[in-house]
């Protein structure tokens, strides 16, 4: 009974419509078996005995029966319990009316029970039936009934049983719309699920679609979009342009066979494409648009839509790759060869767990092990460290940094004892896996001489001058075992003067002693280190000291200055033969150079005392060499004051005379003249008073000490505005101001420097004139400036500025003879101080100065030095 549209119920219970059906379906079983079972039993009660409701009550109560427990035990699938049902219905529907003698019952509602249990239970076509056979049957029965053929007419009385009829065929068919209802919420709710999963893929085909082209036009490597059934070209992006030289527009719509420089492999590789629907990394040879060829990698990849099938190809250009390829593997094969050949012990291991991957076969092995007994196994496992916190260390350390270099460590040796290591190692990735490539030296010895030079660094640090060599042999001889140590200088072309001796365990008194016919002398001779490890009376056979005391091998340096002269030696000797390791010959290298450097301080001392010795009477001559000369400029200064200004005072004198016993008989051309001739004598009497103060300021004592500035300025400032007390001058100046300095030679200072401000300012309505403090240096010196606001100067002359007799200025424009700034600047000399000026036409000048700061001694001590 179940068409083609039916729901496709089976016996699967695993489906949630199958279930639901299932589970309405027995409950419609066990209701309507109750139900019947209840008609039944009222039917035998309350109906004439001649009817027979009962039976055909209790035959449908039966039936509901069998198909529940058919259902509970799923013998059968619920569509043939289902049909079973409604034909059992449909019978009883039918037994009943013939049974009560009318169509006017109440079980007509079983007929329509089994129409709606046949639509929603078994589809379309047993729906279709169901309605055939019920209008059938109830026209059938009607016509019946209409012809009289029931017999008498029945009791239509209602009662309890019409009432169950009709309640139990509501509540059945209000069982199946609930379920069809339920099938029908689950059929929209899975259109939805299906609608929104369509949705969802549609999107996320539009973002792989997105993606794919992103993909397609960045893509460094050439790709080619094509149809799969026509060949055409649909899409290139820019890294085919590049590649091949063709623009997107001369390709699009062509097939692609003038890609490939060989027409027929194009065809035998679109039709393995065809078979295999995917390639990868098959070699060619393509050709470009100028007609050149090139080394190609192409992968292809078909689609699966037999509508519009796409072939997407990847093109790599071979040519760059095959020689890198090339380098990679001459690189690969240069670092075998360098890492298994190498002298070092290298070793590659991974930084995980330290296991080691490759050891090399290197001949001198820091920890003992041979290369088999460590490849494959861990660190920890082989023991070479000697706790794995010390490895976890080391790994921490080059895990921060990268690599490490020169790290020092313990280790164990393959024998058990425990060397002192030094690694270097970096990290290198190897297929993604970062691993480690060391090398390792076992410096135990070298730590071992270390802890030697220390305790001999130790021994002879607090000594100095010869008790130096005396402890120096001491501790030499003890680290290497000789008979004799001894370092001497050279006193003469062939002689040694020892200055520190240590034989056979004890201190010994030094001595002067020629190296002729010595190995000494080959010592002297030869730079380096000279050595003699057995035979030595032999081999010196005019040295019969040798032999006498019974020496027999013999090491010598040689001690040179920095011209390489010979300035000393050390001398090492045994009484039996000795085997010159090379510690030794470090120790006696480390020990000559140690020595050299004090005997070289040693001479300087003896220099120094000499020098000392000579400098007493070296003051002496240089006292009375600048007494002489204090007194040949006193000479002098009393030669210029006498003989040229006592003329000068004659000439000015004489020419007064003339001019006055003249006066109204000169013309005007005379008297100019004789005024031209006194300025001239007034100007050299100037000079010569300038020149004497220059000088004088260069002589006698400085008379140092701390000087009220502030005051002194002061004094100075109203001294000048009194010589010209008609003009407007603005003076600032800081109080308290002090400095170390002679005060007769500072004001002299304060003199040229604030008189030039004002004759300077001359010409200013008001003139601006400031005296202040500069600033502090660091030992304390303060530095002081005056300022102000005149003429000015052009700073590409200011060298010019402290020479004796340059001026800036014409004498027409300002008086002065060019002595004063000279003066200044003797004098600041004088205390150690600095002066600098700046300036700019007609914006003013200021001088900068400072005293310095006294020194040490008096210049009177300085004097007789």
């Amino acid at each position: 009974m179940q068409g083609p549209d039916s729901v496709g119920l089976s016996a699967q219970a695993d489906t949630p419509d199958a279930a639901d059906l299932r589970k309405t379906l027995l409950w419609v079983c066990l209701l309507v078996g109750f139900a019947a079972l209840g008609i039944a039993a009222m039917d035998l009660l309350l109906a004439p005995p001649e009817r027979s409701e009962a039976l055909i009550a209790g035959a449908l109560s039966a039936v509901s029966w069998a198909c529940w427990l058919t259902l509970r035990t799923r013998k059968l699938s619920p569509e043939p319990v289902a049909a079973l049902v409604i034909l059992g219905v449909l019978a009883t529907a039918t037994f009943s009316v013939v049974s009560y003698g009318s169509v006017r019952t109440a079980v007509n509602f079983l007929f329509v029970g089994a129409v709606v249990g046949a639509g929603i239970f078994l589809g379309r076509r047993a729906l279709v039936l169901a309605v055939v056979a019920t209008v059938a049957l109830l026209g059938l029965l009607n016509g019946i009934e209409a012809r009289g053929g029931f017999g008498p007419t029945p009791d239509f009385s209602v009662n309890v049983r019409v009432w169950l009829t009709q309640a139990t065929t509501i509540v059945v068919v209000g069982l199946v719309v609930m379920h069809s209802r339920a099938v029908a919420h689950r059929a929209l709710q899975r259109l939805r699920h299906e609608l929104e999963r369509r949705r969802q893929t549609e999107q996320e085909r539009d973002r792989s679609l997105e993606r794919f082209t992103r993909i397609f036009r960045s893509s460094p490597s050439p790709m080619v979009a094509q149809s799969a059934r026509t060949g055409a070209i649909l899409d290139v992006n820019a890294a085919f342009e590049r590649c091949y030289g063709y623009r997107r527009s001369q390709v699009l719509g062509r097939q692609d066979t003038f890609l490939w420089a060989d027409p027929m492999e194009r065809e035998r590789y679109m039709e393995r494409l065809i078979v295999e629907r995917h390639i990868a990394q098959h070699r060619a040879r393509g050709r470009r648009a100028d007609g050149s060829e090139f080394d190609a990698m192409v992968s292809s990849e078909m689609g699966n839509d037999d509508e519009d099938r796409l072939i997407i190809t990847t093109v790599s250009d071979m040519t760059g790759r095959e020689e890198l390829i090339r380098r990679l593997q001459r690189s690969e094969a240069l670092f075998a060869k360098a890492f298994h050949f190498a002298p070092l012990n290298l070793t590659l291991t991974r930084l995980s767990d330290g296991r080691f991957l490759e050891v090399n076969r290197a001949e001198d092995k820091a920890q003992g092990f041979e290369a088999d007994e460590l490849l494959g196994r861990t660190s920890v496992e082989v023991g070479s460290w000697l706790t794995p916190e010390d490895r976890e260390r080391f790994v921490e350390r080059i895990r921060r940094d990268g690599r490490v270099d020169g790290y020092d460590t313990q280790m164990r040796h393959k024998d058990g004892s425990i060397v002192d290591s030094r690694i270097w190692a970096e990290v290198i990735d190897i297929d993604g896996e970062p691993c480690i490539l060391s090398s390792s030296f076992n410096v135990s010895e070298e730590k071992r001489r270390e802890a030697l030079l220390l305790d001999v660094a130790k021994g002879v640090a607090a000594e100095t001058g010869e008790a130096f060599f005396a402890a120096l042999a001491e501790t030499l001889s003890n680290a290497i075992g000789a008979n004799l140590v001894a370092l001497a200088e050279t006193t003469g072309e062939d002689e040694l003067q020892t200055l520190g001796v240590w034989r056979d365990g004890r201190a010994a008194r030094n001595f002067r002693f020629s190296v002729a016919g010595t190995p000494c002398a080959d010592t002297l001779r030869q730079h380096g280190l000279m050595t003699c490890t057995s035979n030595l009376a032999e081999n010196y056979p005019h040295a019969p000291q040798l032999r006498a005391q019974g020496f027999q091998a013999y090491l010598g340096q040689a001690l040179r200055d920095a011209d390489g002269q010979a300035t000393g030696m050390l001398i090492a000797m045994w009484r039996t033969p000795v085997e010159v390791k090379a510690d030794i010959q470090a120790l006696i290298s480390i020990f000559a150079s140690r020595a050299n450097a004090e005997l070289l301080r040693l001479r300087r001392e003896r220099e120094i005392v000499s020098l000392n010795e000579t400098l007493e009477q070296r003051v002496r001559e240089r006292t009375a060499e600048l007494q002489k000369l204090n007194a040949e400029l006193d000479a002098f200064a009393y030669s210029v004051s006498h003989d040229l200004k006592s003329p000068l005072r004659a000439i000015d004198g004489f020419t007064r005379l003339m001019q006055e016993q003249l006066e109204g008989k000169l013309d005007e051309d005379t008297q100019q003249l004789f005024d031209r001739v006194l300025q001239s004598s007034q100007r050299m009497g100037a000079i010569i008073n300038d020149l004497l103060a220059l000088a004088r300021v260069s002589q006698g004592v400085l008379q140092r000490g701390p000087i009220d500035l502030s005051e002194l300025a002061r004094s100075v400032l109203e001294h000048e505005l009194a010589r010209a007390p008609q003009r407007r001058v603005r003076a600032e100046l800081a109080q308290g101001l002090e400095a170390d300095c002679d005060p007769h030679l500072a004001r002299i200072v304060l003199e040229n420097l604030i008189g030039n401000a004002l004759k300077y300012t001359r010409d200013r309505e008001e003139a601006h004139v400031v005296f202040g403090l500069d600033g502090v240096d660091d030992d304390g010196v303060p530095s002081f400036f005056v300022r102000d606001n005149g003429v000015g100067f052009d700073m590409k002359y200011v060298d010019q500025l402290f020479k004796p007799f340059q001026r800036l200025h014409r004498p027409s424009e300002f008086e002065g003879t060019g002595i004063g700034l000279a003066t200044v600047r003797r004098i600041i000399e004088r205390h150690d101080g600095h002066i600098s000026a700046e300036g700019a036409v007609g914006e003013g000048a200021t001088f900068r100065f400072s005293f310095g700061s006294p020194p040490r001694w008096s210049e009177s001590e300085s004097q007789k030095l």
